[in-house]
């Protein structure tokens, strides 16, 4: 009765706003207390004509919002979230600071949130974040995010944030959790282009190029900060 009841509560749109809200106040509050390196950070990526897509694990999503807070942060920045009950709370954390959501919901369709992003890409100064591992496994890249930049042919830019003193929660996607009062990082790389004659052999071997890329990118935010975890991020070591 207690988890009917409990479903039932998770389902109202207005408790999910207000989650959301919480969760958006906390992380403003992990921001303020803690010191932050950002590296890679590109005058092009803030300010300018450049859009371009920017991927981080499903795990790491509020990654886009340390992003977003940053002071010197000009553009549009939208994000790709399945509004189900989980991600409409997201959505909710992402809107108090600004990020605009792109509905990613399944009964929508993938053809359409795709053309949706590439829509939003076509304008000027329009960064789109997406976690190219969306959907179970975490830490497995999908060839979603290939395709849209080959379609689009903007660049991605892949993204990793981690913490010194953070949990990672028992969830599919092993989601980061960062304490207050903290030592963090954001790692981003230089912008990567995918050509646009790829046939379906070369979004195959792209995908795991960028799949060994962003697993290495958050290892290595991991190791800067001394975040200790305790599962590996590879599908085949866990």
């Amino acid at each position: 009765m207690k988890i009917r009841i409990l479903k039932k509560i998770g389902k109202s749109s207005f408790i999910q706003t207000i989650l959301g809200k919480l969760i958006c106040l906390y992380v403003r509050l992990v921001y303020k207390t803690s010191r932050w390196t950002i590296e890679g950070l590109r005058d092009e990526y803030i300010k300018g004509d450049l859009s371009y897509l920017i991927a981080f694990w499903h795990g790491r999503s509020i990654s886009d919002i340390f992003f977003k807070m940053h002071e010197s942060v000009e553009k549009k920045v939208s994000v790709l979230i399945s509004l189900h009950r989980d991600g409409r709370i997201m959505a909710s954390a992402m809107d108090g600071v600004g990020i605009e959501t792109i509905d990613g919901s399944s009964k929508r369709g993938g053809a359409v949130a795709a053309l949706d992003i590439i829509k939003t890409l076509k304008q000027k100064a329009n960064v789109v974040a997406i976690a190219p591992d969306g959907r179970k496994p975490g830490y497995k890249m999908t060839d979603g995010l290939i395709s849209l930049a080959k379609k689009s042919q903007k660049p991605i830019v892949l993204s990793a944030f981690s913490v010194k003193r953070g949990i990672l929660l028992k969830t599919w996607d092993r989601f980061l959790v960062p304490f207050l009062f903290n030592k963090g990082i954001v790692m981003l790389s230089e912008p990567i282009y995918i050509p646009a004659d790829l046939d379906q052999k070369g979004i195959e071997k792209w995908r795991q190029i960028l799949e060994d890329r962003l697993i290495d990118l958050t290892h290595e935010a991991d190791q800067r900060v001394g975040f200790k975890r305790r599962i590996s991020l590879r599908t085949e070591e866990k």
